[in-house]
């Protein structure tokens, strides 16, 4: 495993330039070298920059240096208007022993909200490639908007063949040019421990999501990112603490999220839940598996489908939020249902089944919470297909995946209806209408292949 960490360090850090590196991946290769032939021109960053966090007057833009330390600024504006503001940037090297020491996440203050706004890192009168891209502030006013929900991509450099479904999911979704994007979790994988089980090495989640950024490509450049924890971050309650907190600093530093400052609906200073309002619609994203004292590893967990918990803080903040929101559409999102009721008792406690667990455990707390204060639909991930189950007016919405190469049945799940194909779920808010629809990258189209569409109504509408 150690000398696997050491040639996966080689690939993410060596002197190939990153596009070379991500078109490797992309290609389902690890020869670096003749994947990058073509590029003109090596980026000096590791990988795209990312953006995270966007409010009504800033944003958070995450930066990774390569091998060379830059010296420049960050300059930003509404797009395509003068004159750019900027901000300072030094970024150290990223090196083998300091995988950390080369980012810097960088805030821009000052901004207006409902504005797209570009950006570009500079060193001296040269753009540093993969240092620019653009973001859309938020909304404060009732205007039509798109955001997408991803998830289960479980990509690390052990397993590179999951690595292009979504980089080509990534890339599609880009082209919708949502205002920002949802990551469900299971983001990454941890190796080297068991199922769902810690990280066995401090280093392991700063490679993981070091990795999990160049296979995002540009989508994370052009959009703000929101990104939620699954079962295998490494960041369960049951997983020891010192692992937990290796895990926890790596996504914290190298895919950054809202804390409980950052929007006034607040959340936690951990980044892994955490609510905004955007345009008229109130986004909550909760964490399922960080709560959770008892162990629910898949097929050896003593857990069981009734005892999942959000955790007495994390619940009570969610009803806040509920209660005190005056939007017309309300949307919450987690890796799976705080409650399992699936195909098999395995599964079940596992947190599988979605819908079918809305009146079990916590989970029916949290329905009576969504049919008392108006929700509309509730997202998650998890079982690795696209569903959509009508329970009480609400709508479980299986939100699909992007790289997880196991593909659930009823067996598993207890679903009838479900599409197993891999993409991500696109959703258009616009008035009295949000239409929600499932998307698999194709060939043929570069916005991929409809599979789904449905149409849902504001909840005090219906």
């Amino acid at each position: 495993m150690r000398r696997f960490f050491a040639a996966a360090l080689t690939l993410l850090l060596g002197s190939t330039p990153l596009l070379c590196v991500e078109n490797a991946a992309a290609q389902g290769t690890t020869d670096v070298k003749s994947a990058g032939a073509a590029a003109e021109e090596a980026p000096s960053l590791l990988t795209y920059a990312f953006v995270a966090a966007p409010t009504a007057d800033s944003a958070v833009v995450s930066l990774i240096n390569g091998e060379k330390p830059i010296k420049g600024e960050l300059r930003y504006r509404p797009q395509g208007t003068e004159p750019w503001m900027s901000v300072p940037v030094e970024l150290a090297p990223t090196t083998q022993d300091k995988l950390r020491g080369g980012v810097q996440n960088v805030r821009l203050d000052g901004l207006k909200p409902g504005t797209r706004y570009e950006y570009e890192l500079r060193e001296g009168d040269q753009a540093v490639p993969g240092g620019s891209g653009s973001f859309m502030t938020q909304r404060v006013t009732a205007d039509p908007f798109r955001f997408i929900a991803m998830t289960d991509a479980h990509v690390n450099p052990a397993n590179p063949e999951r690595s292009p479904v979504l980089r080509v999911s990534a890339d599609t979704a880009m082209r919708y040019r949502p205002d920002f994007v949802f990551h469900l979790g299971d983001n990454i994988q941890t190796v080297g421990s068991t199922h769902g089980g810690p990280a066995a090495e401090e280093n392991h989640p700063n490679i993981f999501y070091i990795y999990y950024r160049q296979m995002l490509g540009q989508l994370q450049s052009q959009a703000g990112q929101f990104i939620l924890n699954g079962n295998w971050e490494g960041e369960n309650g049951w997983h020891p603490e010192p692992n937990r907190s290796w895990a926890r600093n790596a996504r914290m530093t190298f895919a950054p999220a809202p804390n409980s400052a950052t929007y006034p609906e607040g959340g936690s200073k951990n980044e892994d839940y955490y609510a905004f309002t955007w345009g008229d619609a109130l986004f909550i994203g909760l964490n399922a598996t960080g709560y959770n004292a008892v162990n629910h590893e898949h097929t050896r967990g003593p857990g069981s489908g009734s005892d999942w918990t959000l955790g007495k803080d994390q619940f009570e903040w969610l009803e806040k939020t509920l209660a005190e929101s005056k939007a017309k559409w309300k949307f919450l999102f987690i890796h799976h249902a705080v409650g399992g009721n699936a195909g098999d008792d395995v599964n079940t406690r596992y947190g599988r089944g979605g819908g079918r667990a809305a009146h079990i455990g916590e989970q029916a707390k949290v329905h009576e919470l969504m049919r008392k204060y108006g929700v509309e639909a509730f997202f998650y991930a998890h079982d690795h297909v696209f569903t959509d189950m009508d329970v009480d007016g609400i709508h479980y919405i299986c939100t699909g995946s992007v790289g997880a190469p196991w593909k659930f049945t009823t067996a598993e799940t207890g679903y009838e209806n479900y599409i197993p194909d891999s993409g991500f779920t696109v959703v258009d808010i616009d008035g009295d209408k949000a239409t929600v629809r499932y998307v698999r990258p194709d060939n043929n189209n570069p916005l991929g292949k409809e599979l789904y569409s449905v149409t849902l109504k504001p909840a005090n509408t219906k």
